[in-house]
Formats: C-alpha cells, sequence, structure tokens
C-alpha cells in the first residue's frame, strides 16, 4: 500500500527483487515466469517484502511491469475469473494499440490467473515491433491520429529520479546510476530510448536521427558487449535531424 504506480513504472517500488543471478534458476525472475510464481505472477510479486523504502532506490524488476500488468487488468474489469481478464486485456491490446497502429502479428501471453505477462513474452515480426517505435518516436500518435497521449510519453521518457539511464519502462540513452546500460551513451543522441528484451532483442527510437531500429533474436550475456557495439555503429550512419 506505500508503492505508487509511479514508483514500479520506474523501477524504484522497494520490493524485494533479484533479476539475474549466477545460477538462473535461482533469480527471481525465473522463478516468477517459470517456477513457483508461474500460475499466478502477480500474487507472487505482490508478496514480496519490501527491501528498500519505496522509491528510495532504483533496482531493475521484470515483477514491477507484472504488478503493472495486474493493475491494467483490475482497471479493465473487477472481476477475478482468468478468462474475463484475460480477455478483457487482450481486446484493450487489440482495439487500443496493436490494431490501430497496424500491429497485426502480435500476440501476448498470460498467465493461468489471466494476468498479462508484462515484463516479457509479447510475439510479433520485426516490422510490428518496428510500427510500436515509431508510435512512440512520433509521440503517441500513428498518420496524424492520437493514439496515446503525448505527455504520457514524454513522463516515459523522462529520466526516473534514482537512475538518469532509466524513464518510465524505457531505457535512456545516458549513463546509469550503476554505470551500467544496455544502450551506447555518448555515442548516439541522449534523446535515443529503448525497449530491450532479455536476450539481446531491442525496439532503438532515435527522435532526433528520426529513426528506430529493431533486432530480434537470441544472444547470451556473453555477446551482449559486442551487439550493443554493432548496434551503436548502424546507429552512428544515421545523422540527426
Amino acid at each position: 500500500g506505500e508503492i505508487t504506480l509511479r514508483q514500479l513504472l520506474q523501477m524504484r517500488s522497494g520490493l524485494r527483487h533479484t533479476e539475474e543471478t549466477e545460477r538462473v534458476y535461482d533469480a527471481d525472475t525465473v522463478r516468477m515466469l517459470f517456477l513457483d510464481g508461474r500460475d499466478d505472477m502477480a500474487t507472487w510479486a505482490e508478496a514480496q517484502p519490501l527491501e528498500a523504502e519505496p522509491g528510495r532506490r532504483f533496482e531493475y524488476s521484470s515483477a514491477s511491469s507484472v504488478i503493472l500488468a495486474d493493475a491494467a487488468a483490475r482497471a479493465l474489469t473487477e472481476l477475478p475469473n482468468p478468462d474475463i481478464r484475460r480477455k478483457a486485456v487482450s481486446e484493450y491490446l487489440r482495439t487500443r494499440l496493436f490494431e490501430p497502429a497496424g500491429m497485426r502479428s502480435m500476440v501476448a501471453e498470460f498467465d493461468a490467473a489471466g494476468t498479462f505477462t508484462g515484463s516479457s513474452m509479447v510475439h510479433g515480426t520485426a516490422r510490428d515491433w518496428a510500427r510500436l517505435g515509431e508510435l512512440l518516436r512520433h509521440g503517441g500518435a500513428v498518420k496524424g491520429a492520437q493514439m496515446v497521449p503525448r505527455a504520457w510519453i514524454e513522463f516515459m521518457t523522462h529520466p526516473s529520479p534514482r537512475n538518469p539511464g532509466y524513464g518510465a519502462q524505457v531505457w535512456l540513452n545516458r549513463a546509469s546510476s550503476d554505470g551500467e546500460s544496455p544502450l551506447f551513451p555518448g555515442k548516439a543522441p541522449a534523446s535515443l530510448f529503448a525497449c530491450v528484451g532479455h536476450f539481446g532483442q531491442y525496439v532503438i527510437v532515435s527522435p532526433d536521427q528520426k529513426l528506430t531500429v529493431v533486432r530480434i533474436g537470441h544472444t547470451g550475456a556473453e555477446g551482449l558487449p559486442a551487439l550493443r557495439d554493432h548496434l551503436a555503429e548502424i546507429v552512428a550512419l544515421f545523422p540527426k535531424g
């Protein structure tokens, strides 16, 4: 009850979470998605204790995105029935985002409780992911029609108070508070931002360059630095403005 939606969006909820560990199956992310939390991911995530005062510390957490997905489902329907929850969110995504943006291949996964897996597991073609990037690049508009309030896009791409390299559910091309970044600060415009997947999937949006770059594939942790360097080289080929 002490955590705000803004804190969840900016990855500073204070809830205990370990995104990655040396032994993969010890990570809270894996436990939530595939092991003891898999049938009701939101309940599992929401049951974690606080390890920091809400709002005080940045910690990237797939669980925060799942909690947000649960909150969205509750806003659409108060009924706990999994089929009703799944249908309500699926229809919202289809009618309010995917179809108007021309993203006709998109498939979102849900758990057994009917909660959208908000941290991952949305499938689509590279062209449709690019359409999402273009929607964001145009300030939430598609062919002049405002799909998402421009102010929301501005909020998404505004630095979190606890990490200048993160906004609200997107990474920003700025130095992160821990010195690590999945992007390339200093090698591309500071206005660049991106959705970044677990295995090197990228939707990179660079408004100053009028550019969207999509990379889908699977790269292990050892290959991610080289992948980032290659993406930075591609982005650098395009001039500003």
